[in-house]
């Protein structure tokens, strides 16, 4: 069998068996009882990759701001005198250049995470690599059945496509279909859906297939909410297949990447971890960092992301959750605290900057701030790194 046979046939037979749903919930808490501490696996074969990829396209057809602070300015967390009275944060030209999320509720951008009130019961966590290959006729033949197979899945004609090498060691594919639907491949891991005509009818489609190859699990759809400054909403919804039986670790990984797909601004997108899908949850794991040491690194200044606050110390902390980080441009995907925080001066902020006409008394600013989960004395093994409008979203204190 040559290997576009091998690749057909293991997509012919890609929605989970009921015996292969039992196999994978064994395989993941086998790996629990005998994975070690730290030690780097050996990098991941593009063979060895290619040959796991299949099992995620059906039975798992998947956000300018400053990014540093002033040194001798307010965003180095410090402990202020008692006697004096601070001058309010609002008075500050910086509390003009921050950015944050409108919402009418801060639950409106909590999610479905499952470690939400239960992070005591983590301790430590597998890290995933996200693998980079050549571009190669190999990579290409792969890619090709793989957007084929997708669009199958959909109900959706397959036509010509364009194969590119790419700048990271990640190849690019995007293929058009018979109704103008787009899908891109980027790498193994990253797959778009650009829909052509009828975007919620293409979602309706997916959310049925997840339903039909999730049999044994429970599909669940998150919907987080935010709102532009004219009023109008800014919605994403995904789905995702979870287990009522496992415990967090498992939760939190089938939440995170099992058959888990996000629709937002009309189009679909997916990451899938290959190598866990190779041996879940993995063997490079890691200790984590605890809550209050991740708040403090916030409070500090030293955080990730796309929203910013030159008060970090000061901000009220609404939520602490862990997820994995799976957007584009990361060696690995692991974990990271998500803090999800407000200012109280920011609705003077709002007040000023809401469109003419539009009642800012609703809305309030919310902030999500991300720090590596992993403990800090192992984060040169697994570099963490978070992009936003193509740069580096990294504030510090310096």
């Amino acid at each position: 069998m040559n290997s576009e046979q091998r690749y057909r046939s293991t997509l012919r037979g890609m929605a989970p068996s009921p015996a292969w749903q039992k196999e994978t919930l064994e395989a993941m808490q086998a790996a629990q009882a005998r994975r070690k501490r730290p030690s780097l696996r050996r990098p991941l074969t593009f063979a060895a990759a290619a040959a796991v990829l299949v099992l995620g396209v059906t039975g798992g057809v998947w956000w300018s701001s400053r990014m540093e602070t002033d040194p001798n300015g307010p965003g180095v967390a410090q402990t202020p005198d008692p006697a004096v009275t601070p001058t309010s944060a609002a008075e500050s030209p910086e509390v003009w250049n921050e950015s944050f999320a409108l919402v009418t509720d801060p639950s409106q951008l909590m999610g479905k995470n499952p470690t939400a009130g239960r992070l005591e019961e983590l301790t430590e966590l597998p890290v995933y690599e996200n693998p980079a290959i050549p571009s190669s006729p190999e990579a290409e033949e792969l890619m090709h059945t793989l957007a084929q197979s997708i669009a199958q899945s959909l109900g959706l004609t397959a036509g010509s496509y364009i194969f590119e090498s790419g700048t990271d060691n990640r190849p690019w594919l995007t293929m058009d279909c018979a109704d103008g639907t787009q899908i891109v491949l980027h790498g193994l891991n990253h797959r778009r859906i650009y829909s052509g005509s009828d975007s919620e009818a293409l979602w309706a489609r997916l959310c049925e297939s997840v339903r039909n190859a999730s049999e044994g699990f429970t599909v669940e759809e998150e919907i987080l909410e935010e709102y532009n400054f004219d009023g109008t909403p800014h919605t994403v919804r995904s789905v995702f297949a979870t287990h009522p039986d496992v415990d967090l670790e498992m939760q939190l990984y089938f939440y995170s990447f099992f058959n888990r797909y996000t629709l937002e601004g009309g189009n679909i997108y997916q990451a899938a971890t290959s190598t866990a899908l190779q041996a879940p949850p993995g063997e490079l794991v890691y200790p984590l960092r605890s809550e209050e040491d991740a708040l403090a690194c916030f409070r500090s200044g030293d955080y990730w992301g796309a929203h910013y606050t030159s008060h970090p110390e000061q901000a009220e902390i609404l939520q602490v959750t862990i997820e994995y980080d799976t957007t584009e441009g990361q060696p690995y995907f692991q974990p990271v605290y998500r803090i999800l925080y407000t200012q109280d001066y920011w609705d003077e902020v709002i007040a000023d900057w809401m469109f003419d006409g539009v009642d800012p008394s609703p809305y309030m600013g919310v902030g999500i701030a991300y720090v590596p989960a992993i403990e800090p004395e192992y984060q040169d093994e697994v570099p963490y790194q978070r992009y936003f409008n193509d740069g580096l979203a990294h504030h510090t204190p310096e």
